[in-house]
């Protein structure tokens, strides 16, 4: 080999190490394993107990995950809420699915009446119970 190809090796070799040497360490502040933003909103998302006949007004932005149970959707102002699991638009007096994420978007008012005991995951609701 020659002088030039030796010193090209070289060099590709330092920059190789200086790479590796100052790249990130997994799960430090510099290179989380799970972003802040995540956290927030996942710090947003709470249980919800809603008893048989109890009422729940969302609003606009909210987030409904329904875990167990059976709630049927009342649009007070507005066409329609967004099923995001199926992408499809439910309409007024539309049971919810269980495990499907619910999204209410703009310019929509609704409530979830409970027609029995349900669970749920949710930002953005309010129980008339509590």
């Amino acid at each position: 080999m020659n002088k030039k190809t030796i010193s090209i090796f070289f060099l590709y070799l330092l920059f190789g190490l200086s790479l590796t040497l100052n790249a990130q360490t997994p799960g430090t502040s510099s290179d989380p394993l799970v972003t802040k933003s995540y956290l927030d909103f996942a710090a947003k998302l709470r249980s919800v107990e809603v008893k048989s006949g109890t009422t729940v007004n969302a609003e606009t932005g909210a987030l409904i995950i329904v875990m167990s149970g059976q709630l049927k959707l009342e649009l007070k102002k507005g066409g329609f809420v967004i099923d995001l699991t199926n992408g499809r638009k439910l309409g007024s007096n539309t049971t919810l699915q269980v495990f499907h994420l619910i999204m209410v978007p703009n310019g929509s008012l609704c409530s979830f009446k409970a027609r029995k005991d349900s669970s749920l995951m949710a930002m953005g609701i309010s129980d008339d119970a509590e």
